[in-house]
């Protein structure tokens, strides 16, 4: 739905939802996330170290104290990982006795440590690192501390592969810029465990997920499982530092969710079926409701906006925009001013859904313009009354509709406000427009058929450009 809000949602083993927990504005926007437990608490932390801990009492987030990219540690060495993106990634391992530093441009965030030796499980391959010490020395400027407290920091190198012993690489090499590039590989090694001595993998195959090992640079197959668990978000799941355990989460289905829990020789596998949606269906009637607001008020604060969105059931998308760049309707004087753009969503039903952009002064948070698009609803699947059926693809249906909502708008805005004159620009969209307590409503025409939308913009008539 475009809805960028992010969620910690609890459920118990039947798929009941016992809450949700909001993140925070900041990590909601944040790309780059992990997800971990350590030391028995319950961590979320970005990219740039910014780290939340998670009050399970309380069910919020805390921002606590700068985090770091630890990924394991022993009495000889800690070793680090950190990514940047598309600018590469670098694994460090700090001798703690002289301070040292060492490094591989290799993936080092799947680490284990067997008889001596370090084992980084990359995907397509698995690599064994003897001794770190044989791998390339950091110079002054490479060390961990340096780059990680640089704003935007960024390794000099990334290239280089001393020191490091391929034990298994597959024929396809894992790409991940390209899509689907994982489905391609013969063995894709989701992370290694170790067990009786022994360093397994949990690995993809074409159709099933299954327990591996390798030897003499063969992968052999140690257990098959009945079926492929889809596993997720398993980039961020490697901070527990434990050679024997692992927890991994996969999604087989919409809504079916599942947890694959390795300790020691021991595998749990646990599936989790329930009805949860991104969005509801409201039965929103807010454009009756905004007129009424608006046609009460001649200035508007971003806080009655705020306040009046939670009153009729508004999903914040939380996207804050501070140009109108992404709105051609805007009025362009306000290109030249510091504005600020909040953007709102409701489902009217399972073919209509409002998108609601309001533009703010930043000097002052007051409202200055107003573009609605009611556009065809995304659906997604889900059961009972209250939320959206399987996606209908009548369009004979979703036109009709589109029909009934703009001759819906067209009487509320007859009732309220007194229709004037337009003439409409060669090559413009053709509209009417309506004026009422100093609001200028446009309401743009819509195509007979394969209708894919309605659009309006509302504005302080003195802000309007009829030649724009």
């Amino acid at each position: 739905m475009g809805h960028s809000q992010k969620y910690l949602v609890k459920y118990n083993i039947s798929g009941e939802i016992l809450g949700t927990v909001i993140l925070p504005e900041d990590l909601s926007r944040s790309y780059y996330l992990d997800f971990f437990v350590s030391d028995n608490q319950l961590y979320i932390q970005q990219n740039n170290n910014e780290r939340y801990i998670l009050d399970v009492n309380a069910n919020k987030f805390i921002e606590t104290t700068k985090g770091n990219d630890l990924v394991y540690t022993d009495n000889n060495y800690k070793v680090m990982y950190k990514n940047f993106g598309e600018w590469g990634q670098a694994t460090w391992f700090i001798n703690k006795k002289d301070k040292s530093e060492y490094f591989t441009s290799l993936n080092g965030q799947d680490i284990n440590f067997l008889f001596g030796k370090f084992y980084l499980t990359n995907v397509s391959s698995i690599w064994e690192i003897r001794n770190p010490k044989e791998l390339n020395k950091c110079s002054s400027n490479q060390h961990y501390n340096v780059i990680n407290n640089k704003k935007n920091g960024i390794f000099t190198s990334y290239d280089n592969v001393k020191g490091i012993k391929p034990i298994y690489r597959d024929t396809i090499e894992f790409d991940p810029y390209v899509r689907n590039s994982i489905d391609k590989i013969n063995y894709a090694f989701i992370t290694s465990f170790v067990t009786n001595n022994k360093l397994y993998q949990i690995t993809q195959l074409k159709d099933k997920t299954a327990i591996s090992k390798v030897r003499q640079n063969k992968v052999e197959i140690v257990k098959e499982f009945n079926e492929k668990y889809r596993f997720f978000s398993w980039h961020n799941q490697f901070r527990n530092k434990q050679n024997k355990y692992k927890f991994l989460k996969f999604q087989n289905g919409y809504n079916s969710f599942g947890f694959f829990e390795v300790n020691d020789n021991n595998i749990d596998i646990t599936k989790v079926n329930y009805t949860h949606d991104t969005i509801q269906y409201t039965k929103s009637d807010n454009i009756v409701q905004l007129l009424s607001f608006l046609s009460d008020k001649n200035a508007i604060s971003k806080k009655e906006i705020i306040n009046f969105e939670k009153r009729t059931k508004g999903t914040d998308l939380q996207k804050r925009r501070n140009n109108i760049n992404h709105n051609s309707y805007f009025p362009k004087k306000f290109n030249k001013i510091e504005v600020e753009t909040i953007n709102y969503l409701k489902s009217e039903n399972e073919y209509i859904t409002q998108n609601i952009d309001y533009l703010f002064v930043k000097k002052d948070e007051m409202l200055k313009a107003i573009f609605l698009d009611w556009d065809k609803t995304i659906f997604v699947y889900s059961v009972g009354k209250d939320f959206y059926p399987i996606r209908n693809e009548n369009y004979l249906e979703s036109d009709k509709k589109f029909r009934e909502k703009y001759s819906e708008i067209q009487e509320q805005l007859n009732k309220i406000g007194e229709q004037v004159k337009v003439t409409t620009p060669s090559g413009k969209i053709k509209y009417n427009a309506w004026i009422f307590n100093g609001w200028r409503i446009n309401l743009y025409g819509i195509s007979e058929k394969n209708i894919y939308g309605i659009r309006a913009l509302i504005c302080r008539q003195d802000d309007f450009n009829e030649n724009e």
